[in-house]
């Protein structure tokens, strides 16, 4: 779940009518024997049944309050037009916002790249705003750009690093940018591009994953897509060979087979979990026990951390500087 970040938040408008009459709950004696509805419950469950439960509690109050809760429910539409008007500005600012970042982020990739060589007066910026390190040179190195960028950058976070495999360094090492796009309407998802540069693993130039949300009450996700990864011979780093001796029946020859099965790694982010539509309850309450939602949820974390945090700053973390601080570790070194 995307909890909206401000004061107006995502509530349902909700109008009155007439009350009807409220629903029975019943109980089904020969089921779930043992279980018993304490009345605190019943009424829990007669709130969620009865859609005109908010009505009716009006209609039970005094005169005089039920006018003021009246005056409030008028406040309250005019709240809403400012929510509304506040989450249409926050969608265009946004938009805005990302097409000024966007020559900026080229700026970097040239640089990280190699594409461009930076004069003193850009290095003396970073010094400035930074932690002081070894003094800027504007000395051509001896290798382009800066090696291994976002690698680095993955590792220093905790998240991203717990996804990546030995295996999987050597192929990112060949990573030279992450952008994040949002959708037309940025309530409705986003897109994270992987560029990589010519690379012994895949043909791919670009890998993309993408992630739809449902704007309900809160932005929900609805579903992630990844993209196919054109493996080169014996370079799929999702997979590994295991090899077995098998004998044939009736024989006595023996002989080897290999077969691939499936293996941890970080680019199995672009074959992301998925929820199928067509589910009875019994094949949901499966899936679920499985440890399927919790692995949705866990790769919508890995692409929001991607958006919202280590892609507006990078070279943040590529220093450690964007490492948080671990309290616990302070307090011990205090004590010493």
């Amino acid at each position: 779940v995307v909890s909206t970040q401000s004061t107006w938040g995502r509530n349902n408008k909700k109008g009155g009518k007439k009350p009807e009459p409220e629903p029975e709950i019943e109980s089904d004696e020969g089921e779930d024997e043992g279980v018993e509805l304490t009345p605190d419950i019943q009424q829990r469950l007669l709130k969620l049944m009865d859609p005109e439960y908010a009505e009716k509690f009006i209609l039970g109050l005094e005169d005089g309050v039920r006018n003021r809760v009246r005056a409030l429910q008028g406040i309250q539409k005019e709240i809403n037009d400012i929510r509304d008007k506040y989450l249409a500005e926050h969608k265009e600012l946004e938009k805005r916002y990302e097409s000024l970042a966007e020559p900026i982020f080229q700026q970097r990739v040239a640089i990280v790249t190699g594409k461009k060589e930076v004069t003193d007066e850009e290095a003396q910026k970073g010094q400035g705003e930074f932690v002081a390190k070894a003094d800027a040179s504007t000395t051509p190195a001896n290798v382009p750009g800066i090696p291994e960028f976002w690698l680095t950058v993955m590792k220093h976070n905790d998240d991203l690093n717990d996804t990546i495999t030995e295996r999987d360094e050597e192929c990112l090492k060949f990573l030279e940018d992450i952008t994040c796009k949002t959708f037309d309407d940025p309530d409705k998802g986003f897109i994270l591009e992987f560029h990589f540069a010519e690379n012994p693993f895949f043909t791919n130039k670009l890998l993309v994953k993408t992630y739809h949300l449902l704007e309900e009450e809160d932005l929900m996700l609805d579903k992630a897509e990844g993209c196919e990864i054109d493996w080169k011979p014996g370079k799929n780093l999702t997979v590994v060979i295991k090899k077995k001796k098998q004998k044939s029946k009736g024989a006595k020859n023996v002989r080897t087979v290999t077969k691939e099965e499936p293996c941890e790694s970080f680019f199995n982010f672009f074959s992301p979990p998925q929820i199928p539509d067509d589910m009875d309850e019994e094949e949901e309450d499966e899936l679920m026990e499985g440890g399927l939602e919790q692995q949705v949820e866990a790769d919508y974390e890995i692409g929001r951390i991607l958006k919202e945090t280590v892609i507006p700053r990078a070279v943040l973390w590529y220093t450690g500087e964007a490492i948080p601080v671990d309290s616990d570790s302070d307090e011990g070194e205090n004590e010493k």
